[in-house]
């Protein structure tokens, strides 16, 4: 990310948009003449009731769906690989907040939802993420109709799926398939600054006046007017985009690897998000990203523990995957063969009913990470990216957790919540 790819398919000029509130541009909330006919533009694409441009991510869509949708002591429910930002708005909102299990693939050891589940009782919202980062989906229409039929809300974080409406070869988006709020990313697979996003309207009975309230708490009193310019014109560029040329490079670069390498490519629902797995050769999916990076000057999404992910969007290039598939066979020549099992602890991402408000607002300290199973967390804790939640604020910190994160800490992840060996846990009374 960003989906322009350094540039190559953003509007020019952007940076002539970045005014204040002036008599001829108003307020982006306010909604004028420019500032409707953008969101209308935006809902007709999409075919939704009403439609939103953001400027603070999908960060502060997922902030506007709770907010707009659950009251104080109310309960969301959402599955355990959700973003951060799902739990902070649960905590600063007074939301109780019910966690529901994922369940991890045991041949990519990528996370997938289980393939069958209940929604709890007591619960007034749904919270799913679709795709995941593995551009891996759920049947959204089934799911929304079990919440239709238990009177729950159902919300998506679409972050990677603005994309979807371009091509049959994509999934349906979740605003076709009987979602009442989704939000989504345009800087991720479109072609807009960081930062832009997407808020779409779908059900009925949701109260847009509540809506906008939410976008207006959780917004900058001056949103970036860029950042604004930036999604519409991406709105634009999708309205009229081929992917056909972008899938068939995909397409042909999957075949070439799988043929010349002994890397292994995850069937998932998105082919523009190519998940490779290294489970043949003794090197994790971090250290082939710190090569690609240092060696090739290539700069991939994220990885984990034996895959790298890639994102491909219409301004990536012939030469771009060439030069990938070029650095890869490098890497996996000079690579041994995996000799040993891949030991991963065994995190079963269990049910986990929180009150993260209590948490939020308790008296805190810090304490070392291995001394702290079975106090209360005050933060999160997450492998970023993506963002999902492995320490909870608000429940116990269980040996599993711990065990799990030090393991991504000697393979390199990136630790969100964890300073200096330490993490947040409410103080003992």
């Amino acid at each position: 990310m960003p989906g322009h790819k350094n540039l190559r398919g953003l509007a020019p000029d952007l940076q002539k948009c970045d005014v204040t509130e002036l008599p001829s541009t108003v307020d982006l909330r306010h909604e004028d003449e420019y500032v409707s006919r953008a969101n209308k533009l935006l809902s007709g694409l999409y075919g939704t009731r009403k439609s939103f441009i953001l400027t603070g991510g999908s960060t502060e869509g997922v902030q506007t769906m709770i907010a707009s949708t659950l009251k104080p002591g109310e309960v969301l429910a959402a599955f355990s690989d959700c973003h951060m930002s799902v739990i902070n708005t649960c905590a600063v909102c007074g939301f109780g907040l019910r966690l529901m299990p994922i369940e991890l693939d045991k041949d990519f050891l990528v996370p997938h939802l289980p393939d069958d589940f209940e929604i709890p009782s007591g619960v007034s919202a749904l919270l799913i993420t679709y795709p995941n980062y593995y551009g891996i989906t759920a049947d959204i229409r089934a799911l929304a109709d079990k919440c239709e039929a238990r009177g729950v809300k159902l919300l998506v974080d679409e972050a990677h799926g603005a994309h979807f409406i371009a091509s049959d070869r994509f999934p349906a988006s979740a605003v076709r398939l009987g979602a009442d709020m989704v939000c989504q990313s345009a800087h991720k697979t479109l072609n807009a600054l960081t930062g832009a996003a997407y808020l779409h309207v779908c059900g009925a009975d949701v109260n847009i006046d509540r809506v906008k309230r939410a976008i207006t708490a959780f917004g900058s009193s001056s949103p970036s007017y860029p950042i604004a310019a930036s999604a519409d014109a991406a709105r634009a560029v999708l309205e009229e985009a081929d992917y056909e040329p972008i899938l068939e490079e995909c397409d042909g670069f999957k075949e070439a690897i799988a043929n010349m390498t002994n890397i292994r490519v995850l069937e998932n629902s998105d082919p523009t998000r190519i998940v490779l797995c290294f489970s043949y050769y003794d090197i994790s999916g971090h250290e082939v990203l710190t090569q690609l990076s240092e060696r090739y000057g290539i700069d991939i999404e994220m990885s984990d523990l034996v895959n790298i992910v890639l994102i491909v969007t219409p301004w990536n290039t012939h030469k771009d995957f060439m030069e990938l598939f070029r650095a890869l066979c490098d890497i996996t020549r000079a690579a041994s063969v995996r000799n040993s099992k891949i030991d991963i602890p065994s995190y079963g991402s269990p049910e986990i009913v929180a009150d993260p408000g209590r948490a939020w607002f308790a008296e805190s300290e810090m304490v070392d990470l291995d001394k702290a199973e079975g106090r209360i967390a005050a933060s999160v804790v997450a492998a970023y990216p993506p963002g999902c939640g492995i320490i909870i604020p608000g429940a116990p910190i269980t040996r599993e957790a711990v065990e799990y994160i030090e393991c991504l800490q000697a393979a390199g992840v990136e630790i969100a919540g964890v300073e200096n060996g330490k993490t947040e846990v409410i103080k003992w009374t």
